[in-house]
């Protein structure tokens, strides 16, 4: 994925360029908020440290084996700079898992009433 587009307040046709460039890669699904990560035997929780994570944004796992795939896990929390999955039981072998993180500033509102709550304060 190309990187970010620096902000200005008159934009220039490389930025303008970096910006379809951005999208359009986004649109293809290339959005570089993919990673892996292993739960060893016994473990029932898994932190994961990724500059991405923060307050606000959500992560999916991935059971990348038959391991993980017999697992019931929740998000615990989502910090700057990690977040940590709680698992209702430990695995008897090493649970490979991929993970996506979404989402956008926790400050930003999320949809049309957050908007309106937002403005009628």
């Amino acid at each position: 994925m190309p990187p970010f587009a620096p902000h200005s307040t008159s934009p220039t046709p490389g930025q303008m360029l970096s910006l379809a460039l951005a999208a359009n890669a986004a649109l293809r699904g290339e959005t570089a908020n993919t990673g892996t990560a292993s739960l060893a035997a016994g473990s029932d929780g898994l932190t994961i440290l990724d500059q991405r994570c923060r307050a606000g944004r959500l992560a999916l796992l991935i059971p990348l084996n038959e391991d993980a795939a017999g697992l019931a896990w929740h998000l615990e929390t989502m910090t700057q700079g990690s977040m940590t999955f709680a698992f209702a039981s430990a695995p008897s072998a090493e649970a490979k898992f991929g993970y996506v993180i979404v989402g956008g500033d926790a400050a930003a509102p999320r949809n049309a009433a957050a908007v309106a709550q937002s403005h009628a304060s």
